[in-house]
């Protein structure tokens, strides 16, 4: 798992990547279960246990690709300017060339057949804010709480990409983007390092710009 402190927001973001992962369909269940419990102490409980954004691993192209999308809606939150209820749904909508939060969540969030997931837990950072210890502190409990609910395999965001399980789906990626009609991408083989380089800068790009709309 990785951890960014960032001051500017007085928020703490925490990235982990889990490869092969077995309980897909029973965690988008429980996520949806968790979404519909009652506000008391236990339904509160059961959300903050999931309380991440659950992304498809296979929709992500890079590690900057998807912090891009974090840090836009960071942005949007401190602009006042969600398109969502969360953070962490604001995530999945940043990575969305639309503006429909459905659409988001089935193009890119935890279905039933997710073999790899990265989960983003966005944070305040722990107080005083240049405390390691209460950072590693902080590192060790998050990842705690996502091993919890995680059936899979923690490895390096380096992966993203080229996961055992599956790297990115360039084929819906380009269908849901219409890459396809991108000239830059036009002559580049499907599959090959240039396309997959070319549609990690035009992905990249596409959220950047995504808080303008």
């Amino acid at each position: 798992m990785e951890s960014y402190p960032l001051p500017y927001h007085g928020y703490t973001v925490y990235v982990a990547l889990f490869a092969r992962l077995q309980n897909a369909a029973a965690l988008r269940q429980r996520l949806v279960t968790a979404s519909t419990l009652p506000a008391d102490e236990d339904g509160d409980r059961e959300r903050a246990a999931v309380d991440s954004a659950f992304v498809d691993a296979k929709m992500i192209t890079s590690r900057l690709h998807l912090l891009t999308a974090v840090q836009q809606a960071l942005l949007a939150r401190a602009d006042d300017s969600l398109k969502t209820k969360t953070l962490h749904s604001e995530v999945l909508w940043m990575l969305e060339p639309g503006t429909n939060i459905t659409d988001s969540l089935k193009h890119f969030g935890l279905s039933p057949s997710t073999t790899s997931l990265v989960l983003v837990h966005i944070a305040p950072s722990p107080l005083p804010a240049d405390d390691a210890a209460a950072q590693q502190g902080a590192n060790e409990d998050v990842l705690r709480r996502m091993e919890a609910v995680v059936e899979g395999e923690l490895v390096g965001l380096e992966a993203l990409g080229r996961l055992p399980d599956g790297g990115t789906d360039e084929k819906a990626l380009r269908k849901i983007y219409k890459l396809n009609q991108d000239v830059a991408l036009k002559s580049l083989p499907s599959g090959s390092t240039e396309a997959l380089e070319a549609i990690d800068k035009l992905m990249t790009s596409a959220v950047a710009l995504k808080v303008a709309m």
